[in-house]
């Protein structure tokens, strides 16, 4: 996703510091005038220096007001692009010999619309839609504006020593054109963060961009505080300390603990006053230093902020306004529709994922685009997997298709169709046979999926059984080389044929070689043998030895033969 943004230049009249015959002029792309230029796009920065309108060598500090600062360049031409939206002031300073003065440009760069507030017609549970299916797509546009606040606060990108030496750090403002303070209120507070061993050995400064300057704390014989938590294996717990005109506090007086060996964080009262910096320009760099006379790795700073009054912050807003042409934007991709305000018709016209590009031009004729992709889904559904599925096993098939909202299963084996999910089947013969999964949308959209399944026997097996006892009491009442559940396929009661039996031949005789049962048919045979003649039910047989004959075929293919005895017992 790319976005193409705007800005405009304004040109606004040099701000000239200390010496009113330094004047340093700035243009952009040779123009002195409002441009209109897009992001990225390189911007032809130059800056011209001279006195009493001679020119002078100068030597320039850039400052794009976007994190990038060029200090101190003997060139006076820089190429800059912008790489995100936002209002910035580009600012040159010009320094010869003892002068100095500023110029800057006003820096326009839209933002682009909010592709974030992009819809379509899918519902939020579904991944896909279903193929030939249109989905109408949505890309609101909002006109927006954008306001310049100015950056007062300086923060290093890691903490700097305060070993024996200076800390010094500036805001540069930009704004106030030909404004100067007025009152010391205009200066509602000044914060360090820092931490340092000794409060006594600190002393902070204030100068304002006309080299005006002011102490906030100065040195002292007896404070003896740690400010912070300084640590003696490097960077420790840097405190915010604030210092204001009528501050609550002042160190080393009755106001503070003197029990503390630690300086709060908090607010402090200015050893001297705002007031002294009257009649300062607004516009320009505010410094701020931090020395320490110690001679241990005493401490750190990290962050300088200049807090001026709202009153003062009100005059220095500015907006602008953006706006974007949703009657000729465009969607452009497979099976696409007319664009009417942003929204449009697509259809799909296969498998996977389809791209649709959306592309929008804003007041300054800058491009903007995104892309939004859609993925059609075949339908699919689950139940035929790697393991073997015999004959009578329960497959429970349930569709996977995110926008299925009725569905119709054609199983394969003339049973009927079956319009639940999920839906559970068996199979009660061997072979492949071919499911067909239809599904339909929610708007009518039919999609089928369709897998085989392989179907095969059980493998055949029959239990070894050496002694009976018919008394009624629930356990081995008959004599059977078959668990009946086991063996038959249930569908409505015991009315399928068994899963791995195909035939069966038998026979029960006593030791007189008389046969008192026999079976041919398989139900019987999984029924079992009750202790009777001719399994009727009215005639006993004695207790005994008996012995058998059998030999069952398995629709697996194989056959399993066997003889054997069976002991018959009747006492309770």
């Amino acid at each position: 996703m790319k976005y193409i943004l705007l800005a405009i230049i304004t040109i606004i009249t040099p701000i000239t510091l200390l010496a009113q015959n330094l004047v340093v002029t700035l243009t952009a792309n040779n123009n002195n005038d409002t441009i209109k230029i897009c992001k990225n796009k390189a911007i032809e920065f130059i800056a011209n220096a001279s006195i009493n309108g001679e020119p002078v060598n100068a030597e320039f500090s850039w400052d794009f007001d976007d994190g990038t600062i060029i200090n101190k360049s003997s060139t006076n031409t820089i190429n800059h692009a912008f790489s995100k939206g936002g209002s910035y002031i580009t600012m040159v300073k010009a320094v010869y010999n003892d002068y100095y003065a500023y110029s800057k440009i006003t820096v326009l760069v839209g933002n682009p619309p909010s592709f974030s507030r992009y819809k379509t017609s899918i519902p939020e549970s579904q991944t896909g839609i279903c193929l030939g299916e249109s989905v109408t797509l949505n890309l609101p546009t909002n006109d927006t504006t954008l306001f310049y606040k100015p950056i007062t606060t300086h923060t290093e990108l890691i903490e700097q020593s305060l070993f024996n030496k200076e800390w010094t750090s500036f805001v540069r403002l930009k704004t106030f054109d030909n404004k100067n303070i007025t009152t010391g209120a205009e200066i509602k507070s000044v914060t360090i963060k820092m931490d340092h061993e000794n409060s006594k050995d600190v002393k902070i400064t204030l100068a304002c961009p006309n080299n005006k300057e002011i102490v906030l704390k100065d040195y002292s014989t007896n404070e003896g505080y740690m400010m912070g938590l300084p640590s003696s294996k490097g960077f420790g717990t840097l405190y915010n300390y604030t210092f204001i005109e009528n501050g609550n506090n002042t160190i080393n007086n009755t106001t503070l603990n003197q029990n503390d060996t630690v300086l709060p964080a908090g607010n402090y009262k200015t050893e001297q006053s705002f007031s002294e910096l009257i009649g300062c320009p607004i516009n320009g760099d505010w410094t701020i230093k931090v020395s320490s006379q110690g001679t241990a790795n005493e401490g750190y700073a990290i962050e300088f902020s200049l807090n001026l009054d709202n009153s003062i912050l009100e005059q220095s807003k500015w907006e602008y306004n953006q706006t974007y042409d949703l009657k000729h934007a465009v969607w452009v991709g497979k099976g696409v529709s007319a664009t009417s305000e942003g929204e449009c018709k697509v259809t799909p016209q296969e498998y996977d994922v389809t791209r649709y590009n959306f592309s929008i031009n804003d007041n300054f004729n800058c491009y903007h685009d995104t892309t939004i992709y859609i993925t059609v889904e075949k339908p699919t559904f689950e139940g035929v997997g790697d393991s073997t599925t015999f004959i009578g096993d329960e497959v429970n098939f349930n569709s996977t298709t995110s926008w299925g909202n009725n569905y119709i299963w054609i199983f394969g084996d003339k049973t009927p169709n079956e319009n639940i999910n999920p839906a559970p089947h068996a199979y009660y013969d061997k072979g492949v046979f071919k499911i067909i999964f239809q599904a339909e949308s929610a708007f009518g959209c039919i999609d089928r999926d369709t897998q085989n399944i392989e179907i095969v026997p059980r493998p055949l097996e029959i239990k070894e059984v050496n002694i009976f006892t018919p008394n009624q009491d629930g356990q081995n009442d008959v004599f059977t080389f078959f668990n009946k559940d086991e063996s038959f396929l249930e569908s409505g009661g015991l009315t399928k044929m068994p899963a791995n039996i195909s035939s069966i031949k038998g026979k029960i005789y006593n030791s007189y070689g008389q046969t008192v049962y026999k079976w041919d048919e398989i139900i019987p045979a999984v029924f079992g043998w009750d202790g009777t003649v001719d399994n009727k039910g009215n005639r006993d047989c004695p207790p005994g030895t008996y012995y058998y004959d059998i030999i069952v075929y398995g629709k697996d293919g194989n056959n399993i033969k066997r003889s054997g005895t069976i002991y018959l017992y009747r006492e309770k």
